[in-house]
């Protein structure tokens, strides 16, 4: 099994052609292993045909479609240049629709800036959500044996779902890695008393921030968050 940047172990994924693990920025010891290639939609609008001797139409491309990922009963959206990972664990609790950030490569390793996931928990309780954030930062972003110091979850109510936010600051300092990170857990009731839990992970500022997605993309994946 391999240890991933999200904080959690991948079990058997299938292996990729000329793709080394992927280290999430901040965590220096979270190697994760890609098993999807990039999954890009792209619209591109065309003009209508010219006649003979008059004007021509230039045709011109529209901005990539997002990806739709699902998994634990949920679907959401993802920047259209992330690429699809095997499933994993973070602690106990299986996560699945895995999707990371476009990797970048610093001091010979392949790395990314933010992982998204999804999971599926009896319960939306403010203990549930942080105890799989907490596992998800003390997993990723350990440096020499030293957890990272993890903020008191910032829990709001709406529209029917739970968000928890954790600020994760490590104890580390690395030219690669970021100063900080934020996980952002959304949990929406599924049918059969369970409740699907979306698990993002963004690795916030340090020399690679461009990789990542900017705040409102952020906010557009947490906010993409459905019942499928």
């Amino acid at each position: 099994m391999s240890y991933s940047g999200l904080g959690y172990y991948q079990q058997q994924p299938p292996p990729k052609p000329k793709r080394t693990g992927l280290w999430i920025a901040l965590s220096v010891l979270g190697v994760l292993v890609v098993a999807g290639g990039v999954v890009t939609a792209v619209l591109i609008g065309s003009g209508s045909d010219a006649s003979a001797g008059g004007p021509t139409t230039t045709a011109t491309s529209a901005q990539p479609e997002w990806t739709t990922a699902r998994g634990s009963g949920l679907t959401y959206q993802v920047p259209p240049s992330w690429e699809e990972s095997g499933d994993g664990f973070a602690g106990g609790t299986r996560l699945t629709g895995v999707w990371v950030s476009r990797p970048f490569e610093c001091q010979g390793k392949q790395m990314v800036q933010a992982i998204v996931g999804s999971a599926q928990v009896t319960s939306s309780s403010t203990a549930t959500l942080s105890q799989i954030g907490k596992a998800v930062a003390n997993n990723g972003y350990t440096v020499d044996g030293t957890p990272p110091g993890v903020s008191e979850p910032v829990v709001t109510e709406a529209d029917g779902r739970t968000t928890v936010v954790l600020a994760v600051e490590p104890k580390g300092v690395s030219a690669c890695y970021a100063p900080k990170a934020e996980i952002t857990l959304v949990a929406v009731e599924l049918p059969g008393e369970e409740y699907g839990v979306l698990v993002l992970n963004v690795a916030q500022g340090g020399p690679h921030v461009a990789q990542g997605p900017s705040d409102e993309e952020a906010d557009r994946i947490v906010g993409s968050v459905r019942v499928s």
